[in-house]
């Protein structure tokens, strides 16, 4: 802090050399005389700051100095004259720097910076400290591209923010320096090197089918251009090309050629790609072994050529002629589209999408002497979650009362197996329709109220418990006519998780045919069963029984209903008649589920009387019908009659609900 009289005392100055009284100043803090400090600076007095050293050890005042000679001996970096007041002046080398340091007030400085004709400059800041101004406008170093003020600006800097290189166009550079009557600091010091001129390149050729601009991201006056094609044509070789100092481009002009992006398939196809060069050969030994003769065989450097084309192409592209063969990962999954496409001149590929679904209706191991070692990868056993007030007594698969209100948790719920379901694809699930609907209310379960069970087993518990995979249920979509025709009895359970594919879980396949007669005589039908100490999910899996049936004309069942005492039940088109029998007459029939009836066929050979003369090979299980109720099995006759829904009339609705 200053003294309390410096704020109100002035003090007489006077100049340094001989004490001439000049006028009244304010005091500086650091001083204790009552003298003129350096810090406050009178007009009428000139302190030689770019002094280093002085003639007789003191100053002299600027009004003695033209009288009584040079006061200064040795100048500061960046001063000269006697006065050490002059700086700047042409700088003639290859290299070399300029400092300024500790700079006075209201000075001003000029360097013009000149190397050899046909070089440029480039000039670089190792060090500024100027006072701060966001338009530089009090202490400032100007430069310019040239000789004088006149020369195009390069760039004005302040502060103490160091410059990015500076290049000149030419072999010329102008540097001002200019600071104000206050304040001062450190100053700056910048280098500078001459730089060899770079040679220009011819002009690239023009690219057929494209075109060419320069490049946005390029620094300096270094020139670099880019490539690009039209549409229908992609990039063979480099996208870009530098001009190099020796007048030459970094790399050679590419190419826009016609190719095809490779199609997308799925991790399922397997595919292998065939070049054009190697389809050359193959179509050329075609037309050799039919007798053509060639006029001349001396290709292979064109061929060589379109090599080199399809190497520079972008990943994911292939030249015109490209052929790729497609198969499937996995003897489990059907290849659909077309085994192998190629790539036309029009850039599109020849054929159809390739993609790969699992085989349906496919089983390897059936005995139909031993059906209880039948494993049928489509069969699920689907259960429905009720309320701890519901009793395995008072649930029933068909006129289910199973609420669907949310509310209770998992640990207070039990699960019911209601029904047997046929899985059609990795997502679909097909029931009856009375399986997943709340007869009360008129309406589809709640979907978290349903989970699907695939992958049984049927031999030991603890097989039975590795094999069992539950998926969730995401939508449940009931026929529309369910609720007035309750023969439409069919609903597509869509699967929130994904059924995973295996010798174990395959899809069954839906008759060939929309409706038709069906001239197959017998067919199997597979139920799970269950015991009463069998009724919790998490406590047991249930087993499956397979039986052979037969398939009779849905009036012989409507007299064996009538005879029984259901006179009301009428069937319609919409239903099958299959008559099933116990395996032995002390066999129990309580428990049975309501299951599936599928069927062994070459293609559609069990519908409207056609014969199809294919190999076993094409054959395949198809899905007949959904069981929904039978006969009184309380006395468990010899003879029980079911009644299916007839799942060939509903196969157009079905299909469009898998999508």
């Amino acid at each position: 802090m200053c003294r309390p009289c410096c704020e109100y005392q002035l003090i007489q100055c006077r100049c340094p050399s001989k004490g001439s009284k000049v006028g009244y100043t304010v005091p500086c803090c650091r001083n204790a005389l009552d003298q003129c400090d350096p810090c406050i600076i009178h007009p009428g007095c000139s302190l030689f700051e770019n002094c280093k050293t002085c003639h007789n050890g003191t100053w002299k005042a600027n009004d003695n100095f033209f009288v009584n000679g040079k006061y200064c001996t040795e100048c500061r970096q960046g001063w000269s004259g006697g006065d050490c007041k002059t700086c700047g002046g042409v700088i003639k080398r290859a290299q070399g720097h300029v400092a300024l340091e500790s700079y006075p007030t209201n000075a001003r400085c000029e360097w013009t910076v000149q190397v050899e004709e046909g070089s440029t400059i480039e000039l670089r800041f190792s060090a500024l400290s100027l006072e701060l101004d966001h338009s530089c406008r009090y202490d400032y170093v100007e430069v310019r591209d040239g000789d004088s003020l006149s020369s195009p600006v390069i760039g004005r800097f302040c502060g103490d923010q160091l410059p990015p290189l500076i290049k000149s166009s030419g072999n010329l550079l102008h540097i001002l320096f200019i600071s104000d009557g206050y304040n001062n600091f450190d100053g700056f010091v910048f280098t500078f090197q001459e730089s060899l001129g770079r040679v220009r390149c011819p002009p690239s050729p023009k690219l057929l089918h494209g075109y060419q601009r320069p490049a946005l991201d390029t620094a300096g006056d270094v020139e670099t251009i880019e490539f690009f094609c039209k549409n229908s044509y992609i990039l063979s070789g480099n996208h870009q090309s530098t001009c190099l100092s020796n007048g030459s481009w970094s790399s050679s002009p590419p190419k826009c050629v016609k190719a095809c992006r490779e199609p997308k398939v799925s991790e399922l196809v397997r595919q292998s790609v065939v070049n054009p060069r190697l389809n050359s050969r193959y179509n050329m030994h075609d037309l050799l072994s039919a007798g053509f003769i060639p006029l001349a065989l001396d290709r292979q450097p064109s061929v060589d050529r379109d090599d080199r084309t399809a190497k520079e192409l972008p990943r994911g592209f292939h030249p015109v002629y490209t052929r790729i063969e497609y198969r499937c990962a996995s003897a489990l999954y059907r290849h659909t589209g077309s085994s192998q496409r190629t790539c036309l001149k029009t850039g599109r590929w020849s054929g159809r999408h390739v993609s790969c679904s699992p085989v349906c209706g496919k089983l390897d191991s059936f005995d139909t002497h031993n059906l209880s070692d039948t494993q049928w990868p489509w069969h699920a056993a689907v259960y429905i979650r009720s309320p701890p007030a519901h009793t395995p007594s008072t649930h029933r698969s068909h006129g289910t009362t199973v609420s669907d209100r949310q509310g209770f948790s998992e640990e207070s719920t039990f699960w019911y197996l209601a029904c047997s379901g046929a899985l059609l694809s990795q997502h679909s699930v097909l029931v009856t329709a009375q399986c997943v609907v709340d007869t009360h209310k008129r309406r589809p379960l709640h979907p978290a109220h349903v989970k699907v069970a695939v992958g049984m087993l049927h031999k030991t518990q603890m097989d039975q418990l590795k094999s069992l995979h539950h998926l969730r249920v995401s939508d449940i979509l009931v026929h529309p006519n369910f609720h007035s025709a309750p023969d439409f009895n069919v609903a597509v359970l869509k699967l929130k998780d994904k059924a995973k594919i295996s010798e174990r879980v395959l899809p069954v396949c839906l008759p060939k045919m929309q409706g038709g007669e069906i001239t197959a005589q017998e067919a199997y039908t597979s139920s799970w069963i269950l015991t009463h100490n069998q009724r919790h999910l998490s406590h047991y899996v249930p087993l499956s029984q397979t039986k052979l049936v037969e398939l009779s004309d849905v009036a012989h069942c409507e007299r064996e209903f009538a005879q029984g005492g259901a006179h009301n039940i009428m069937l319609s088109d919409n239903s099958l008649c299959v008559i099933r029998r116990p395996a032995t007459p002390q066999s129990s029939c309580s428990g049975v589920i309501p299951g599936l009836t599928t069927v062994f066929s070459s293609r559609s050979d069990i519908l409207s009387g056609h014969k199809d003369t294919h190999e076993t090979s094409n054959s395949e299980w198809q899905l007949l019908g959904l069981e929904n109720f039978s006969s009184d099995e309380s006395s468990c006759p010899q003879q029980i009659y079911t009644v299916q829904t007839r799942v060939a009339n509903f196969q157009n609705w079905i299909e469009k609900n898998l999508k």
